[in-house]
């Protein structure tokens, strides 16, 4: 396989790019209600009040129920729901992969203007993220659930993105550590693409691996700070190698995408897939092994999510398109969903009723938040495209007088 990709005149749409972004997000979706209902799991992420490991495993024990279909509805609906955090990994793979898709495939020598680069982020990022302050900011105090004050340093904070503060971290929506993480990767995508042209995939991937690795063990080891913040996203370092991974696909798949997708669907591979899966999800019992384990695990996920976006999905149309539309808008589904999905199960759980009514009613609450997280999206951006805003940000050319794309924590274009 070629190293270096060759040249296209422009970046060729990915159709199945936004199914798998749409698969991704009804996985964090699924996680956040899981653990609403049934609490954290014990794996996945080092915690500072983590029990002995005999204690994590007895966590995994079924739940007993009131007749054998509840016990397995329940059941099977609990240990799906604690595998759906490997979603915000599958994102770290697109995000690294759509930015760099619609460089390399131009060229893979493309110069990217800074300037206009961190103001597409910006734009992208933080008009719905301060709509999504707002909007909790009254949806809070109204419900009675965690309300907040406008004065409260910790909202100042969140809205300038610094939530890497522990005081900060689980502010309005926990789930928003996700969107500061992809803020500081944007902040360093460019350095990234130069180091990734001027040092090849091999290189350039064994450089991101490296300081993941090493930033991981430090965090969990050395530093005074919560293991599962750092975990999660805290600094960037620890999750550069899942980003680094979709970098490196993309210049690849540009230089040869018949040979990488031949790679992908071959039995050898998938098999191979399967073992990633398995190794990594055994070592997130250990704090020494989950440094390594989002390594093993976002691989394997990111690659059965691509065939089953990629391959399986089309051959039923409308269940693609719907995949697709959900994650067109998986931005919005990440800024909006986890507060008020939290307050609809607290509001819904403790009245008595069969649980295949309870989990319908949590389904179609789950529908409804992910259709007004769309028209929220749809709204800012159709504002950021009319006066004043096309006339503030003169620097973007021909594209102020568009609205944002809606590309969820990744752009198709540069």
């Amino acid at each position: 396989m070629s190293l270096a990709p060759t040249s296209t005149p422009g970046a060729p749409r990915l159709p199945w790019l936004p199914t798998m972004r749409g698969l991704a997000i009804l996985m964090i979706v699924l996680y956040h209600i899981t653990i609403a209902i049934y609490g954290t799991p014990w794996f996945a992420h080092p915690r500072s009040d983590w029990p002995d490991p005999a204690a994590r495993i007895a966590q995994l024990q079924p739940i007993p129920q009131e007749n054998p279909v509840a016990f397995l509805l329940a059941n099977l609906f609990r240990y799906a729901g604690w595998l759906g955090y490997q979603g915000t990994g599958v994102f770290l793979v697109i995000s690294g992969f759509g930015l760099t898709w619609a460089l390399v495939s131009r060229s893979p020598a493309a110069l990217l203007d800074r300037r206009a680069f961190y103001l597409r982020r910006f734009l992208r990022l933080f008009p719905l993220y301060w709509a999504g302050h707002l909007f909790f900011l009254v949806f809070n105090n109204l419900a009675g659930w965690r309300p907040f004050s406008p004065l409260d340093p910790r909202f100042a904070l969140s809205l300038l993105g610094l939530r890497f503060l522990p005081e900060v971290f689980h502010f309005i929506s926990p789930a928003w550590w996700f969107i500061v993480l992809i803020m500081q990767l944007y902040a360093v995508f460019p350095f990234l693409w130069e180091a990734l042209k001027r040092w090849g995939a091999i290189r350039f991937g064994l450089g991101a691996l490296a300081l993941t690795l090493l930033s991981r063990a430090i965090g969990f080891f050395l530093l005074p700070v919560d293991p599962e913040m750092w975990s999660r996203g805290l600094l960037f370092t620890s999750r550069l190698g899942e980003f680094a991974l979709g970098m490196i696909l993309a210049w690849w798949a540009a230089g040869d995408p018949a040979r990488v997708q031949g790679w992908l669907c071959s039995l050898r591979s998938r098999l191979a897939l399967l073992l990633l899966y398995g190794c990594g999800i055994g070592l997130s019992f250990t704090r020494p092994g989950a440094v390594i384990a989002p390594l093993l695990v976002t691989p394997a996920v990111s690659g059965f999510l691509a065939l089953a976006a990629r391959d399986l999905l089309p051959r039923w149309p409308r269940v693609a398109w719907l995949f697709s539309q959900v994650g067109v808008f998986s931005y919005g589904v990440m800024v909006f969903h986890q507060p008020l999905l939290w307050v609809l199960i607290i509001w819904l759980w403790p009245f008595h009723m069969p649980l295949p009514i309870r989990m319908s009613l949590i389904g179609a609450a789950t529908v409804f938040i992910v259709i007004f997280s769309a028209v929220m999206e749809t709204g800012v951006n159709r504002l950021l495209g009319r006066w004043p805003f096309n006339r503030i940000f003169p620097p973007l050319g021909p594209y102020a007088r568009m609205p944002v794309q809606n590309v969820p924590l990744s752009a198709s274009r540069s």
